[in-house]
């Protein structure tokens, strides 16, 4: 059974089954196991990527925390209208869980079930539009502050349990001003289009800033949900009426607009980036002992945060690959080139003919690398020694003759061009044992800069060799190169052992949904490459090369655990040292954008680095990864239980359906890979 979670919150009733459209059926019943069950209506705006669905399935057990007492010694009619009067009155607040059951069908589930009151204005056909609400508690800013950030495509503030997808921008939001005797509200808007990344929303605006005060009595008719501060669920008929009043009122004037005390240079600190920041700056020790200090910090360093040139080769990749005819998503293109920024080695994995080969070739030429720049290596089958890619001294004719692959040669500009950039793709490179013709690079790619040497053959043969001159015994490996893999997972091809595994981020390519290609523009034949070449310079400046080990402290936690939970099952496999700082350096130079958050770049570093490595029998595994059941549910799983553990860092939800996969192939095979 596949599952999927909405993380932001949905408001619902009880479902009215009473009409002519859903005949012969109740919004309460019990099911096979004694229990009730009940139909919840959403009726507050779902997020876009929520499916056509109205109605989510509610269960007893929900409701429990919140009073409600099932007694099943009644009859179940009376038990069915305990439960209708005890909702008549109120509202449920939720998550949605969505199930794919064995025989394909969906269910759609309430989870984190919490209670609200009906107002006295409740009627069936209510709707509800979530609104964020940001105040000087919890955002660390003024109202001019504020309303300078809106007003200047600044960031403004997190907001969880609300939609952060780029079709989900709320047009209107709300400012929160507390005094002793109470709380104002003011309005602010209109917005067309937003970004969500470390510091939370970034609003663009449909033209001028404008703000009106938001009444008593729309606050009257309008939902707050007591765990959540910082969201209100606002009538569509009320919502209506502040957007007419904010059209007929002026824009705000500009000179309210002016920043005071130079905060453009400052950075929005918030309780929930605090950490962020902390990271950022490199450990615990150095931040500063108060905001100011902080801000002072940030605007020394802001240039770590964020690279103009490395936006616009982002923006240049992700059009290239949609020229190209790659159903790409934008999030896979930024992990893939965080990967190359951070790692020694990058493995592209895959279904053959996904595009694997022809990603790297657009990462160079968005790169704007040319000719010899960009070199690819096809890996034969029939290799099985380093002298097969790397070549060898043949003794009797007394000459070094480098092996036909072509990646002496490419090292060699490299080593001789130590301001450009080049890029060495090995392709399919698991048609044959990688740890055969490979096992120099193993160890060479994770020395330290200038340590990095391949030796081509012994010392005592350079003066004996005719071509020596050109082919010295050992080639230094320069930073300037970067190094990559694709490999195709099939009965034709090898598995990965765990020394390749320690030393690489393995990215597994999805395919997009086929009614996608006919979203792409139309294929071009000459895709445009970069006019003006990154050097390596410009492409180190992208690079966040702090050596020190900057996770925080719950991050190292949740590592340590794992590693333990892999120790338990086989000594010989774990996390590591190496994985943990290759981990460090992925977060360190993650790009500071909407789509790929800290959070998700935690969940799709265990995916990469750690599940990677978990393969093996059932019996020796069933205690880590759980136990697949009959009924499509995965339970006892040691790993999910310490992620669950760790929620507060990432939702895990790649991590998570691996590890639901590996389980289902247990079951399957008896064995997973």
């Amino acid at each position: 059974m596949s599952t999927k979670i909405w993380e932001n919150d949905l408001i619902g009733v009880l479902e009215n089954m009473s009409s002519e459209d859903i005949p012969y059926r109740d919004s309460i019943f019990i099911n096979k196991q004694n229990s009730l069950q009940f139909v919840v209506r959403i009726i507050s705006q779902p997020p876009e990527s929520f499916p056509n669905v109205k109605t989510v399935t509610s269960f007893y057990s929900d409701l429990e925390q919140w009073g409600f007492e099932d007694d099943y010694q009644e009859p179940d009619h009376i038990r069915k209208e305990r439960l209708r009067e005890w909702l008549d009155d109120r509202l449920l607040v939720f998550k949605v869980e969505r199930r794919i059951k064995y025989n394909h069908e969906e269910v759609y589930n309430t989870k984190d079930v919490r209670v609200l009151s009906k107002l006295p204005s409740f009627n069936q056909e209510l709707r509800l539009i979530p609104v964020p609400i940001f105040n000087k508690e919890s955002h660390s800013m003024d109202l001019d502050d504020f309303v300078y950030r809106l007003a200047n495509k600044k960031f403004v503030g997190r907001i969880e349990d609300i939609s952060h997808e780029t079709n989900d921008t709320p047009s209107l939001v709300l400012w929160r001003s507390e005094t002793e005797e109470e709380e104002q509200y003011l309005v602010f808007g209109e917005f067309e289009k937003h970004q969500y990344a470390y510091g939370g929303f970034c609003f663009e605006l449909r033209e001028e800033l404008k703000e009106i005060e938001f009444k008593q009595e729309w606050m009257d008719e309008c939902y707050f949900c007591n765990d959540v501060e910082d969201l209100v669920y606002v009538p569509l008929s009320v919502y209506q009426d502040m957007t007419k009043e904010m059209e007929n009122v002026l824009p705000i004037p500009s000179s309210k607009l002016i920043e005071q005390n130079n905060k453009e240079d400052s950075m929005l600190l918030t309780n929930s980036n605090k950490e962020e920041i902390n990271h950022l700056l490199g450990s615990e020790k150095e931040i500063a002992s108060t905001i100011d200090e902080v801000k002072l910090e940030i605007v020394t360093n802001k240039t770590t945060l964020i690279n103009d040139s490395e936006r616009e080769f982002l923006d240049l990749f992700y059009e290239n690959t949609q020229d190209s005819g790659l159903s790409y998503k934008l999030e896979d293109l930024i992990n893939f080139h965080t990967s190359m920024k951070s790692s020694s080695l990058v493995i592209l994995s895959g279904m053959s003919g996904t595009g694997k080969s022809k990603l790297v070739d657009l990462y160079s030429s968005s790169l704007g690398l040319k000719g010899e720049q960009h070199t690819v290596i096809p890996v034969s089958p029939s290799w099985t020694s380093d002298s097969d890619l790397i070549g060898y001294a043949d003794t009797m004719h007394m000459v070094y003759r480098p092996g036909d692959s072509g990646l002496i040669n490419a090292l060699k500009r490299a080593e001789s061009q130590q301001d450009k950039l080049f890029v060495i793709c090995f392709d399919e490179m698991n048609l044959a044992r990688v740890e055969h013709y490979f096992s120099q690079f193993l160890s060479i790619l994770e020395m330290e800069p200038g340590k990095r040497v391949l030796r081509l053959y012994n010392d005592d043969l350079e003066n004996r060799l005719y071509n020596s001159a050109q082919y010295p015994p050992t080639i230094s490996i320069q930073d300037n190169v970067l190094f990559v893999g694709t490999v195709n997972v099939d009965e034709s091809t090898y598995h990965f052992s765990d020394k390749v595994l320690d030393r690489a981020n393995v990215l597994t390519l999805e395919v997009m949904p086929f009614n996608q290609l006919k979203t792409l523009p139309e294929k071009k034949k000459n895709i445009a490459g970069r006019k003006e070449e990154i050097d390596f310079d410009t492409y180190k400046s992208f690079k966040n090369e702090n050596r020190t080990v900057t996770l925080l402290n719950e991050e190292l936690d949740l590592l340590w655990e794992v590693h333990q939970a892999l120790q338990q099952v086989n000594r010989q496999i774990g996390v590591g040292p190496r994985i943990v700082k290759q981990i460090d350096q992925y977060l360190a130079n993650l790009p500071l954008q909407e789509y790929v958050s800290r959070e998700t770049g935690m969940d799709i570093q265990i995916l990469q680095r750690i599940l990677t490595k978990v393969r093996g029998s059932e019996e020796q595994l069933r205690g880590l990864l759980g136990v697949y059941t009959k009924e499509g549910e995965l339970i006892d799983s040691k790993l999910i239980t310490i992620l669950q553990k760790y929620s507060n860092i990432s939702t895990f939800l790649q991590s998570k359906k691996a590890i639901e996969q590996k389980a289902k192939e247990l079951k399957l095979h008896g064995y997973t890979f």
